[in-house]
């Protein structure tokens, strides 16, 4: 089984990630983030509106614009940035809502997924863009706590 996060969920993070490693240096511009990140600039746009509309991302417009968090780093999830852009990340369709099932009230199986989908969540929730930035800012890179 795998679990797959959409490419715009993918580069979404990717952007937020790009964003936070350049807090304090002012606005960056899309076609910065897009070069760096080797993802489309028009691609860009249709990630960006969803997070700037969530209040994760602010704009500004111009010559000299560009974008900047809405937030400091540790104060925006991978679970906020994931949830904007996929919506509902429950495995089965019946762990947010036993209506979608007719079997709800009587499946095992049902609490099973449940419990993945609380601990996918928590999991994610406890990853922050700080921590992201702090792992790829030491020497070895790559990896942080939870």
């Amino acid at each position: 089984m795998a679990i797959r996060v959409s490419t715009r969920g993918r580069y979404g993070l990717r952007l937020m990630i790009d964003l936070a490693l350049h807090e304090g240096e002012g606005v960056v511009r899309l076609r910065d983030i897009a070069e760096r990140q080797a993802i489309s600039g028009k691609y860009l746009w249709q990630v960006v509106n969803p997070l700037k509309n969530a209040g994760l991302v602010e704009v500004t417009r111009g010559a000299h614009g560009g974008f900047r968090l809405a937030r400091p780093p540790d104060k925006i999830t991978v679970h906020d940035i994931v949830a904007i852009l996929e919506g509902s990340m429950a495995l089965v369709p019946c762990v947010p809502s036993r209506s979608t099932c007719d079997r709800a009230a009587e499946c095992a199986a049902r609490d099973v997924w449940a419990a993945v989908d609380h601990a996918l969540e928590r999991a994610l929730r406890g990853i922050t863009l700080a921590a992201i930035v702090r792992s790829a800012r030491q020497p070895s890179g790559g990896s942080y706590e939870i």
